[in-house]
């Protein structure tokens, strides 16, 4: 293996690799927007950075618990992927703590480095204590960085040390702006325009692209979101807001706006940079695939879902002739096919979209965005995707499918709900919960009053008005008691009253 760039400095979990020479000689590319690692298994991990300038990527891994060789990787940056680039490191050891370094490398001159640490995964057969963190919602509505603190949420978050972070979606607003003076305090001003502003030809790829790379690049400066990263390895998925709002990645124009031309360019550029910004695994025959599957030891695994590129259009009748679907074929049978054999304890499930609380921007019109189809009887049977989330809960009941926990952000306050129904007619009630986080920092909203009914959702905990995330840890008690426990947590870190649920699992 190849040594460290000479003279390397440390401080905490940064260091700095000087690039030799005298003080007027060129210096080497630079970090822009911190270091990130993603898509972590028992084996490997995905790591990301950013460069000033093309350049190669270099990357070093070493064990800080356990023992094992070190993994050494390399990737480029071009102009065309925004300067990001990404590699995997493999093989590592299960279950253990790396320090990885990042630093970039051009015309022989390397750059300062930045240094990070993650946990991988368990084996399956091992039973030990993990800890997630999700949430969404980031950047929304003039809800900014701050001028002072940036986003200061990412602190108390960082500050728990967590095994895993699950970015569940809109985790940038590229339908928003950050004007110098937001809602609630003084932003960093953003110098970008929102893809839905007329102004933004829909029709020039290069203009779409810019776009959402100015506002990814906007959200990850935030210094406290950089530290976050560091330590916290994340899983991302899309919402609708990477793209627009209540989009659907598959349909010819958008529903609010049919006489726009130019829709599919900006669908492929919020996908495009969705996948440059983020440590995330590239499917090896579908590269455009976002939903996947990790494993982390006996007792979870997690579920990513995509809820935007196979959507039906959300104005479509929800009715038995009209094949309307969500998640389309293929990911469907992913998914019942993963739960029905996995052998986690806990299954928990990340959905862009949540199962109850009915969703989207003038539904009269438009039609419902989420699962639920409405607040009331006539409303359930309206336009929402009812139908092929009843078919996979019946199907989990049919399998005899336990311990489903689901996890979503998107509608901007906090909630925990429990259903416990009969969906294949047997007689036998199928339990399952859902855990609702969010906004990180996007406008706030109150709780509804009114749930859809079809599921028959019991609310557990339900709170609106606060920027909050949420965490669920398993197995704290010891080896031989996977019990999950799940918080919401303000923006201080304070944990919500009334938020805070234990579960034990069904034999």
């Amino acid at each position: 293996m190849s040594k460290l760039p000479s003279r390397l400095v440390c401080a905490g979990l940064a260091s700095v690799i000087v690039a030799a020479g005298s003080a007027g000689a060129q210096t080497g590319p630079v970090i822009t927007h911190g270091i990130a690692a993603g898509d972590v298994t028992s084996v490997s991990a995905v790591v990301w950075a950013r460069s000033d300038r093309p350049a190669t990527m270099r990357v070093r891994a070493e064990p800080l618990t356990g023992s094992g060789p070190g993994v050494e990787a390399r990737a480029e940056t071009t102009e065309d992927r925004h300067l990001t680039a990404q590699t995997t490191l493999t093989p590592l050891a299960p279950d253990t703590r790396y320090r990885y370094q990042i630093w970039f490398e051009a015309d022989g001159i390397s750059g300062t480095a930045e240094a990070g640490t993650f946990r991988t995964a368990p084996m399956a057969d091992v039973r030990a204590a993990v800890s997630l963190i999700w949430s969404g919602d980031l950047a929304g509505q003039g809800y900014c960085r701050r001028a002072d603190d940036g986003f200061p949420i990412f602190e108390p978050m960082r500050a728990l040390d967590a095994d895993v972070f699950v970015a569940n979606g809109d985790m940038i607003y590229a339908d928003s702006v950050c004007p110098p003076r937001g809602p609630g305090w003084v932003n960093v001003p953003g110098d970008f325009p929102g893809i839905a502003d007329p102004a933004v030809d829909w029709e020039d790829p290069a203009a779409v692209d810019e776009v959402y790379a100015a506002h990814w690049r906007y959200n990850r400066t935030d210094p406290a979101f950089q530290n976050f990263l560091r330590t916290t390895p994340m899983y991302v998925q899309w919402d609708d807001h990477e793209v627009i709002n209540d989009f659907g990645a598959a349909w010819p124009a958008l529903a609010a706006a049919p006489e726009r031309a130019g829709y599919p360019n900006i669908v492929a550029a919020g996908r495009t940079t969705f996948f440059d910004f983020h440590p995330i695994t590239r499917h090896p025959d579908e590269p455009d695939r976002i939903y996947r599957a990790f494993r982390w030891g006996r007792d979870v695994e997690l579920f990513i879902l995509d809820a935007r590129s196979y959507r039906s259009e959300n104005r479509a009748a929800d009715d038995p002739d009209a094949g309307k679907t969500m998640l389309g074929e293929a990911q469907l049978a992913w998914l019942k096919d993963a739960l029905a054999v996995s052998t986690a304890t806990w299954k928990i499930v990340s959905t862009d979209v949540p199962l109850s609380i009915p969703t989207g921007s003038r539904p009269e019109q438009l039609g419902r965005d989420a699962f639920a189809g409405g607040a009331s009887p006539a409303g359930s049977s309206g336009t929402g995707f009812e139908r092929e989330l009843l078919d996979l809960l019946a199907h989990l009941d049919r399998e005899e499918v336990a311990n489903v926990v689901f996890i979503a952000t998107d509608v901007h306050f906090a909630s925990q709900f429990r259903y416990e129904q009969d969906f294949d007619g047997d007689d036998d009630l199928l339990l399952f919960h859902e855990l609702v986080s969010g906004p990180l920092s996007a406008v706030r909203r109150a709780a509804p009053s009114e749930l859809d009914p079809t599921l028959h959702p019991v609310v557990l905990y339900a709170e609106g008005d606060i920027f909050n995330f949420g965490t669920v840890r398993i197995g704290e008690g010891g080896p031989d008691a996977p019990t999950l426990r799940t918080d919401i947590r303000d923006e201080t870190g304070r944990i919500r009253p009334g938020s805070e649920l234990e579960l034990s699992p069904e034999p």
